[in-house]
């Protein structure tokens, strides 16, 4: 069901040509602009500005829209724009009083209003006490439990009780101390001989390939990328079906060589440390780098 909105004929009193919206039809028309001219400028439909120079307030958005309207299109066609907004006052639609609402009765209000922070002060209070004493308390048995190490060297009476009786010194004692000072754990010892170990293991290893270049002869319609690393990049490489034909981290001073079927679409990290040639032509990389990463297409 549609509904039809009727719109009123002006006013009888109204003389012809000095409503606002017909002086700016007429201004409009002066200056060979059409309505949907206005429209397209003043960013509104067709019919806003038909009906604005019609005078039908009532079927635009509101009071505060429509003086905008008029004081736009004013400005538009070089006119002065308060007169217009003087006269097109009494044609505004006037909002409708709100009624006054009686005071609400029978609500009850809290007097203050409910704090809650402090019992969350006073439990944040408490559980960093707590864990301060824990802290010490562990760093306390720490300190008592701690095994007490002596210097053998130096707590052996024996020389100077000697010495005070007329005996002949002991002196052979000191080297045997110093040799039991000096002598590894049995920990220690295998610790040492567990890291010669590995040492030797990994001495024993063959040198690891300085880069996995690619060795295949390329087929048919396939183009070379050839790419040196002065510093350690990534790169992602994909053909012209969008498959990923290299993708992985590489080392500085290695070297890689890659063939696909152009065009291919190329992702290189910490690209200031690399050089790369299409078909042994060099590529610029630094006119496709944004913050370190270049990212570009290769014909």
């Amino acid at each position: 069901m549609s509904e039809t909105v009727t719109v009123p004929a002006p006013a009888a009193t109204e003389a012809p040509g000095t409503t606002p919206g017909r002086r700016l039809a007429q201004e409009r028309e002066r200056q060979n602009l059409s309505a949907a001219d206005v429209a397209r400028q003043l960013k509104l439909s067709v019919s806003q500005v038909e009906a604005l120079e019609a005078g039908y307030y009532h079927l635009l958005p509101g009071p505060v829209f429509v003086r905008g309207f008029i004081r736009n299109y004013a400005r538009l066609v070089k006119l002065d724009s308060e007169p217009l907004l003087q006269a097109a006052t009494d044609g505004l639609p006037q909002p409708a009083p709100r009624p006054e609402m009686p005071p609400s009765q029978n609500i009850p209000f809290p007097a203050t209003p409910a704090r809650s922070w402090p019992r969350y002060a006073v439990a944040f209070v408490i559980i960093v006490a707590a864990l301060g004493i824990y802290e010490y308390g562990s760093e306390i048995h720490a300190l008592v439990n701690r095994p007490v190490k002596t210097d053998t060297v130096a707590a052996s009476p024996q020389p100077q009780k000697a010495a005070s009786i007329g005996a002949p010194a002991q002196t052979e004692q000191y080297p045997l101390h110093i040799a039991a000072a000096t002598e590894p754990q049995p920990e220690e010892s295998g610790v040492k001989a567990s890291a010669a170990a590995a040492a030797a293991v990994q001495e024993a290893r063959p040198p690891m390939d300085a880069g996995a270049s690619e060795t295949r002869q390329p087929r048919r319609g396939e183009r070379q990328v050839r790419i040196y690393f002065d510093k350690e990049s990534w790169v992602e490489i994909r053909d012209r079906n969008d498959k990923t034909i290299f993708y992985q981290l590489n080392r500085p001073g290695t070297e890689q060589v890659i063939h696909g079927l152009p065009p291919l679409t190329l992702v290189v990290g910490n690209a200031h440390g690399v050089r790369l040639t299409y078909d042994e032509k060099p590529v610029d990389l630094a006119r496709h780098t944004k913050v370190d990463v270049a990212r570009f297409t290769l014909p």
